[in-house]
């Protein structure tokens, strides 16, 4: 085993004096606090007339039963054309799954294929 040696000395990467920061006085730190204010990330008009008033849905979601793969998928379709806004998961991932339902047969279970 080899002994242990001191490591290389290594040189400063910066030679010049180090500057402390100056705290922020306090008009500044006001003025950086109040330029820090967001606006509220949600909005709620809790009046009665707004309750009466809805917005026409343009889309519908529903969970359905996938009968190939046996999964449940969220889907949001068009309400005007029926198309398939979006899928989860996607027809892709079912396909696998049923594919992956068929191929794999649990011990002792028969398949009965038929023509």
């Amino acid at each position: 085993m080899d002994p242990i040696r001191p490591a290389a000395s290594i040189s400063p990467v910066s030679t010049s004096p180090i500057m402390p920061l100056r705290p922020l006085s306090d008009g500044a730190r006001n003025e950086a606090q109040t330029s820090r204010t967001l606006d509220p990330a949600v909005s709620l008009d809790v009046k009665p007339e707004a309750a009466e008033t809805k917005l026409p849905d343009a889309e519908r979601r529903a969970y359905v039963r996938d009968a190939d793969s046996q999964s449940l998928v969220f889907r949001v379709t068009d309400s005007q054309t029926g198309e398939v806004v979006m899928q989860i998961p996607d027809e892709i991932i079912l396909k696998a799954r049923a594919y992956a339902r068929e191929a794999s047969v649990s011990t002792g279970e028969r398949i009965a294929k038929t023509a």
